[in-house]
């Protein structure tokens, strides 16, 4: 079960009585950097173990560009035996490639909460004796803090970004419901009897801004930790439980994962490592990614660019530098010291700002 809570913040997951219960049948990581800050590309690395640029999908505007000949993970688990079902927001959000029903829900008038309990029941009668994989795609907080924002607010709207503490009272309210909501899907889970060999993942494909940086109502304009540090909670036999990781990984990190809890290979070279060993307790360690990078064009904003890429960034467990291309500005921050990334650094002769503006130029011109 592969469970979307779409545009959640890791450092709200506390504010939900119902997810912090939950968190402890299993491992929550809390420093997983998201290849973009916007569901279609980051989904499409999440499904691939790829960049967009590699898979194809690396823009708005390119979101049905997956190669044909990318690996994709339903199409994998299908060939291996798996009936495979996903309900999401939209048709647009991933490819119905490989999937056995592929469905979406109204983000306005379903009520996700029974409407995803019962497409597992269904999932499961369907697959009869096959082993199923599901992914649901809960649209809560998208329909709350994205859907309802764009309505009232244009991007340079200053309003937005003056009332901070309203947006995030808004937002808590909304990831409280989230939290009831993931409770119930692992409650449908044991009810059904599937607990003992199932492995249940919550996660999220970017976080939400609720006007940190003037220009991003939301999501998708900058590479900001709110909206590029996500989180994934793994629970199932044989997976530890009561335990918190913040150690550095990137989304791409989930499909070797995945494939290797399953015990599928598939050839790849490009493909990060798998951190199994740690979910199962065969390591008491999780190595980190030396280097994590994001980057994004976003629809809106000072300069929008939904057709290629126009901001990029690359992080390691302390330092992250972003590059604007489209005004060839340059950010530098501590990621130590200053969590809200308000001092940049760039200029100050930090040998870690000529390390990492290489390393970023050499992979955005890879």
């Amino acid at each position: 079960m592969f469970v979307l809570l779409d545009g959640a913040r890791w450092d709200r997951l506390s504010i939900s009585p119902e997810f912090s219960e939950i968190k402890n049948n299993g491992v929550l990581l809390t420093n997983v950097t998201t290849t973009a800050p916007y569901t279609f590309a980051s989904l499409n690395s999440i499904f691939t173990g790829l960049f967009g640029k590699e898979n194809g999908v690396n823009a708005y505007y390119k979101m049905f560009r997956l190669k044909d000949d990318v690996a994709f993970l339903p199409e994998i688990l299908k060939n291996e035996g798996y009936f495979t079902s996903c309900n999401l927001i939209s048709d647009k959000v991933i490819s119905s490639r490989g999937f056995d029903l592929y469905t979406s829900h109204d983000e306005y008038k379903d009520n996700v909460f029974d409407l995803h309990s019962n497409f597992i029941k269904k999932s499961f009668e369907l697959a009869k004796e096959q082993p199923v994989f599901t992914f649901l795609q809960f649209s809560r907080i998208h329909t709350v803090t994205v859907s309802e924002v764009l309505k009232d607010f244009q991007w340079d709207d200053k309003k937005f970004y003056d009332q901070k503490e309203k947006n995030l009272e808004k937002y808590d309210e909304i990831f409280i419901e989230t939290g009831k909501y993931a409770k119930l899907i692992k409650q449908t889970i044991d009810d059904l009897g599937k607990s003992e060999n199932t492995i249940l993942i919550f996660f999220s494909d970017h976080g939400t801004g609720v006007g940190e940086r003037f220009g991003e109502r939301n999501y998708g304009i900058f590479t900001f930790e709110e909206t590029i540090r996500t989180f994934y909670l793994f629970i199932g036999p044989e997976i530890k439980t009561n335990l918190e990781n913040n150690n550095l990984l990137s989304t791409l990190n989930i499909f070797p994962t995945l494939l290797d809890i399953l015990n599928i290979n598939i050839k790849n070279e490009k493909l990060f490592s798998s951190f199994k060993p740690f979910l199962t307790g065969k390591s008491d360690s999780l190595s980190e990614e030396v280097m994590c990078f994001s980057e994004t064009g976003g629809l809106q904003g000072p300069f929008p660019s939904p057709k290629t890429p126009n901001v990029f960034c690359v992080k390691n467990s302390k330092f992250k530098i972003i590059f604007y291309e489209t005004t060839n500005e340059w950010y530098l921050f501590d990621l130590e010291n200053d969590i809200h990334e308000k001092n940049n650094l760039i200029g100050n002769n930090l040998l870690v700002e000529s390390q990492l503006k290489q390393k970023l130029l050499n992979w955005i011109n890879r």
